[in-house]
């Protein structure tokens, strides 16, 4: 009878405890690191290559958006009237925001368009659409694997992956490129960034070996990197809630105590040179919350590293199944978002409790 009682108590115990775990592992989400699988900076020279044959791309569409990559940034204003923020990027453009209607990115340097990025339903983005089947593409549009750009004597050539056709397609126009952002999930477009050739060997957002010279970009001074790290954790934030209100969910609120938690940890793992949710001075999410005193009934985190701007971080995210766990977390509330370098992170939480956040933050 003895022995029984010791083994209904060990039971009971064994019990509690992976009662205790399960609730503790559920409430608070860390996942795998995300890198990006293509680090800038890392293109491979071929200087006996030979050149290819040049090819003309696809009839540039003659509406939309895309119209207005190429040209003075005017005729956006004239559209669309003055952006609500202007921020700086990495490779020494301007972002012109519009966060409220239309919502678009779009890339100024020196008075013209480099780029513009939009995943606004209500936009036009001839000849693609938001919520689009990318199968629809696949069927009237020939997707190389291999794809050349070339400017002046020089040559750059993109080489595709699986992946990369599965979520982010390039298609060549003349003079012009189209980055599809696909949600693998349910196959539709979620993103359109249409971009100048230059700005595309600038950012090398697949892989590329060249023959020729690569195109150098200024790098920012420790206060302009600043600057760049804020603008980043803003877009983080806003295409955050555009990717959950497309799928049907909550947006979230931005909190300044969870952004000073995210800065804190996107700036350690650059300092002390690590990429993990656990770091070596301050542990993990579990107690990174606790020691910043912020109460929450769920949590969940996301890492990137490499990414070219906040994106591509964020579409890989939503295209990584346990990162589009928190990030499309029902649940989630409230988010706090950190950069550093190309560091990123964002942390979701699920509070009942409403805290002071400082005011004007993401202007």
């Amino acid at each position: 009878m003895k022995m029984m009682n010791v083994i209904w108590k060990i039971a009971l115990l064994l019990v509690i405890l992976l009662a205790l775990f399960y609730f503790l592992d559920s409430r608070v989400k860390e996942n795998e690191p995300l890198e990006s699988p293509v680090k800038h900076g890392t293109a491979i020279p071929a200087p006996n290559k030979a050149l290819p044959e040049q090819t003309v791309g696809q009839i540039r569409p003659e509406k939309g958006l895309s119209t207005y990559v190429g040209q003075n940034v005017d005729l956006i204003t004239d559209e669309y009237g003055q952006p609500d923020r202007i921020e700086p990027s990495s490779f020494g453009y301007n972002w012109w925001v519009y966060s409220g209607e239309p919502q678009m990115m779009v890339g100024v340097e020196e008075g013209k368009v480099n780029q513009l990025f939009s995943a606004d339903p209500n936009l036009d983005l001839s000849p693609y659409s938001i919520g689009q089947n990318v199968e629809e593409i696949f069927r009237f549009t020939i997707i190389d694997t291999e794809v050349n750009v070339q400017i002046d004597e020089n040559v750059y050539t993109f080489t595709l992956n699986n992946q990369d056709i599965m979520e982010k397609i390039l298609i060549k126009y003349d003079d012009l490129f189209a980055q599809i952002y696909v949600d693998t999930d349910d196959g539709n477009i979620e993103g359109v960034r249409f971009i100048t050739p230059k700005m595309l060997v600038i950012h090398q957002p697949y892989d590329m070996e060249f023959t020729g010279d690569l195109f150098h970009v200024k790098v920012p001074s420790s206060t302009e990197q600043m600057e760049v790290d804020r603008a980043i954790e803003r877009q983080i934030y806003e295409l955050t809630n555009i990717y959950r209100e497309h799928n049907g969910l909550n947006t979230l609120e931005y909190d300044y105590w969870l952004s000073k938690l995210a800065q804190e940890h996107s700036k350690d793992m650059a300092i002390e040179n690590y990429f993990s949710h656990e770091s070596p001075s301050a542990g993990n999410l579990s107690e990174r919350l606790k020691r910043s005193e912020i109460e929450h009934k769920r949590a969940g985190e996301n890492i990137a590293t490499n990414y070219v701007d906040a994106i591509d971080a964020v579409h890989g995210w939503l295209n990584s199944p346990a990162h589009r766990s928190v990030l499309l977390d029902a649940e989630m509330t409230e988010i706090g978002t950190g950069a550093y370098g190309k560091y990123f992170t964002q942390v979701m939480i699920k509070s009942d409790s409403k805290r002071k956040s400082e005011p004007g933050l993401l202007r």
